[in-house]
């Protein structure tokens, strides 16, 4: 954990001059001292930050496609963590719990929301082609997720990096039970799975398909999430090990170089604002389209900008994205700080190349699967008083995004708003949800923790 300022009790003498009527013995004058200033000193600092239970009463939630990734990230709010350090240490489980989503070799975009700065924005890493040396190349991606989530916990996270790394890591080194989630993923894309060596190995040992409560291991992630929480992601980008990776995945057909490595950057951008009532809604991407049909005819700006999706969604230009391998996740902490993320592989367990000796697959580089999802993560707050009243993140494929649409028309404009919306079938569809209408940290009572059951995974709260 970072360090925080020690609490020592201050005294004061007294005035020279001063002559007092009556002189209390010293000893209860300093006893009394002392146990004024450490009862001041536990009310204003939290004890134990970094540690499980360190936070007593509500401390925010979580809701996620993937069971043993959401109680890490209740776990690391209940220590006292931010809803970015959620966010990071979740993304990180993920990365060895449901790979076929979220993998380091991966990227996302994340809209976050920090109260004490009053500042919504907008953190992209979503992959992007690596460099093509030879024509018979398998499109790959320079992998985005370790400077991401750096990025994430540097800018508004309170623990320290390494913490947030080390259960995944160990998840990787000694196994993990498989969940229902990750077992839906590897049934729908067996064929695929068989198809690649690297996958086979890792999900179908012994020439048979994981099933759930089977334990997965990948030593080599582990290695390289070892190097990632001890070294951070200078060594993985900038040195020996970024050249290393480039070389073992050119060398097994990918498109990666160690320049691309080197120059690859997060970039922090300004969010798409709309405003519903006394809130507004932050939203990672506009919409493609400059106008839609009105199906949803009542709600101002924001009926305005969701038909917009809507005809994104109608125009069949991004149809290639209903094969994506996405998922959405939303954190919310006490202090009302959020962060509602995508992640992707571009497709369902990438491409199923990268570097095999590092454990690292890398997402599918092809061109119809690298562009940014058909609706990103959104969150809604009271840009006057800084409270949180909405954050809502999925798949973005046209069957994710047609849902996520009518979920935010119901929920943001009201109860049949989203009549009109017929849903999409192309593609997953979990959308996951934390809704505090009341605003919070005022009302936390009128919070709910919303897990797509499509997704498999679940909300965790307190």
């Amino acid at each position: 954990m970072r360090l925080s300022k020690m609490c020592v009790p201050y005294f004061r003498s007294i005035d020279v001059g001063s002559v007092p009527t009556r002189k209390p013995s010293w000893r209860i004058a300093f006893a009394i001292a002392m146990t004024a200033g450490l009862a001041a000193c536990s009310a204003n600092e939290t004890e134990n930050i970094g540690q499980i239970g360190a936070v007593s009463g509500y401390f925010g939630g979580v809701v996620a496609d993937e069971p043993r990734a959401v109680r890490n990230a209740r776990d690391v709010l209940s220590a006292g963590g931010t809803a970015a350090d959620a966010a990071v240490a979740l993304y990180a489980t993920m990365t060895v719990t449901k790979p076929s989503v979220a993998g380091i070799g991966g990227g996302g975009v994340c809209v976050v929301h920090d109260r004490a700065t009053k500042k919504v924005e907008v953190l992209d890493f979503w992959p992007r082609p690596g460099t093509r040396t030879g024509s018979d190349q398998t499109a790959t991606t320079v992998p985005t997720v370790p400077r991401g989530l750096y990025a994430l916990s540097a800018r508004y996270g309170r623990l320290q990096w390494g913490s947030l790394i080390s259960a995944a890591e160990q998840y990787a080194r000694l196994g993990v039970p498989v969940s229902r989630s990750l077992v839906n993923d590897i049934e729908a894309n067996r064929a695929r799975i068989e198809a690649s060596p690297a996958l086979r190995a890792t999900f179908m040992p012994d020439g048979k398909m994981l099933e759930v409560g089977d334990r997965i291991r990948a030593v080599n992630l582990a290695a390289l999430l070892t190097s990632l929480r001890v070294k951070g992601p200078g060594e993985f980008y900038n040195g020996a090990l970024g050249a290393d990776i480039a070389n073992a995945v050119t060398a097994a057909g990918g498109t990666l170089t160690a320049e691309d490595m080197r120059t690859y950057r997060p970039q922090w951008k300004t969010a798409t604002e709309v405003k519903v009532g006394n809130e507004t809604l932050y939203l990672a991407y506009p919409p493609r389209a400059n106008s839609g049909a009105s199906v949803i005819s009542e709600g101002g700006e924001l009926a305005d900008i969701l038909n917009r999706y809507l005809a994104d969604i109608a125009s069949g230009t991004e149809a290639a994205q209903a094969n994506a391998g996405r998922s959405g996740f939303v954190v919310v902490d006490r202090a009302a700080n959020a962060v509602a993320c995508v992640t992707t592989m571009n497709k369902p367990f990438g491409a199923g190349l990268g570097a095999d000796a590092f454990g690292l697959n890398l997402a599918a580089g092809d061109a119809a699967m690298v562009s940014p999802p058909l609706m990103g993560p959104a969150l809604m707050v009271n840009p006057f008083v800084w409270e949180y009243y909405y954050g809502i993140a999925g798949t973005g494929t046209p069957a994710g995004a047609t849902k996520q649409i009518a979920t935010m028309a119901e929920d943001l404009i009201g109860s049949g708003a989203a009549s009109g919306v017929a849903l999409n079938s192309n593609g997953a569809s979990s959308v996951n949800v934390i809704k505090c209408l009341e605003g919070t940290p005022p009302h936390p009572e009128s919070c709910q923790f919303l897990a797509d059951p499509a997704g498999g995974g679940m909300a965790g709260t307190r």
